[in-house]
């Protein structure tokens, strides 16, 4: 009885959702989700990576995949904010067959404070590594803590202004230290805009003593 009391709960659930969230394209409306074959096509891909110099002089080179247009706003919108999971798969599937990815050891996606991971139900940069680590067979370790939250980065709009509200918010895992030594990481997000959030993800992780550090994102 109660295993179908929940069932019953889980079910009225999935159909509230899908009455809030529709399940349409992101780019034209129709009805296919997350993304159907004409808006997949106009998908515009970003080729060239920036390069962001860390403390110790080392470079950090970040590849993007596509431009941030509104349909690409709108899936990792869907993604972040109104749980539909199945646009992770779809968006880290592209990053493996449509990006280039320098061999690597390690992938470690940026981290959401707790009590976000907790308002949300999950990180979706570590959805989006999980699914990347099917593909590359390179484990993804959240090696990274987030232990203040700075709030919504798109507020500050500078990439100083950016980097002084990230000072202190990450510290580095201390179990996954003698993991990152010597290896080159990987650090995943949903979006780069000034190079923030990767610079101070980075500048934790130098204190490992990775051999490289290189950054990839969705969106530019």
């Amino acid at each position: 009885m109660l295993l179908y009391i929940v069932g019953m709960l889980q079910h009225s659930l999935q159909l509230i959702k899908e009455l809030l969230f529709p399940q349409i394209c992101a780019g034209c409306g129709a009805w296919f989700s997350p993304l159907c074959p004409y808006c997949y096509n106009t998908l515009s891909f970003h080729i060239l990576p920036k390069t962001f110099r860390l403390s110790d002089n080392s470079k950090m080179i970040v590849w993007s995949m596509l431009e941030f247009d509104d349909k690409v706003r709108t899936l990792i919108h869907r993604l972040k904010y109104q749980g539909m999971h199945e646009t992770a798969p779809l968006l880290a599937d592209l990053l493996y067959f449509a990006t280039y990815i320098p061999p690597i050891d390690i992938i470690v996606p940026v981290p959401l404070h707790q009590n976000r991971q907790h308002q949300r139900g999950y990180n979706q940069s570590e959805l989006l590594a999980n699914r990347l680590t099917h593909h590359l067979q390179t484990p993804t370790i959240p090696a990274l803590l987030k232990i203040a939250d700075s709030g919504q980065q798109a507020k500050t709009h500078s990439k100083t202004e950016r980097l002084q509200n990230l000072i202190g918010n990450f510290v580095l895992a201390p179990e996954y230290q003698a993991s990152i030594s010597g290896k080159r990481i990987l650090i995943l997000d949903d979006v780069l805009t000034t190079g923030a959030t990767l610079t101070a993800c980075g500048e934790v992780l130098l204190r490992a003593n990775p051999s490289e550090i290189l950054g990839l994102t969705i969106a530019h």
